[in-house]
């Protein structure tokens, strides 16, 4: 890539890499913040986006290095510019990919937290509505009528 190309490739693409950062760093707050607001889920989107950012800038400068019969036109430019702006799609959807793994495993873990809460109410609560007198988690059942058994022949 001549000189004069080199500014402006590598200007145009660290405009592209920081704004799709951003777009990715509010939408994964948001994402894995999810409807019960948890904490530290800005802190998992900061390390995701950043791992994002220093991928895309590190194929930004390999391309803007690699492939000199790529320099020279103006179609070598927007070529270039091109397949940048591919790996950068890629780059995305990976990052996509680890904020859904990352949101699916909070929304187990909360389910099954959920369950062990529901586990635990369930056992103080008695088995079934004692009989006015009767107190405690298994009351008796209330007897026969004139004590005879339902099934006496």
């Amino acid at each position: 890539m001549p000189d004069n190309e080199l500014p402006g490739f590598l200007i145009i693409g660290l405009i592209f890499v920081v704004a799709d950062g951003q777009v990715l760093y509010r939408g994964a707050r948001r994402y894995l913040t999810g409807p019960d607001a948890r904490e530290g889920s800005g802190s998992v989107a900061w390390m995701v986006v950043t791992v994002f950012h220093l991928a895309a800038i590190g194929m930004l400068a390999l391309l803007a290095v690699v492939a000199p019969e790529w320099s020279g036109s103006a179609a070598a430019f927007v070529g270039r510019l091109g397949v940048f702006l591919l790996l950068m799609a890629v780059a995305h959807v990976l990052t996509l990919s680890v904020l859904g793994h990352r949101r699916q495993d909070h929304v187990v873990e909360t389910r099954l937290r959920q369950r062990e809460d529901d586990h635990v109410d369930s056992l103080r609560e008695p088995t079934v509505t004692p009989v006015p007198g009767q107190e405690g988690r298994n009351p008796q059942v209330s007897p026969d009528l004139g004590d005879r058994g339902p099934y006496r022949a």
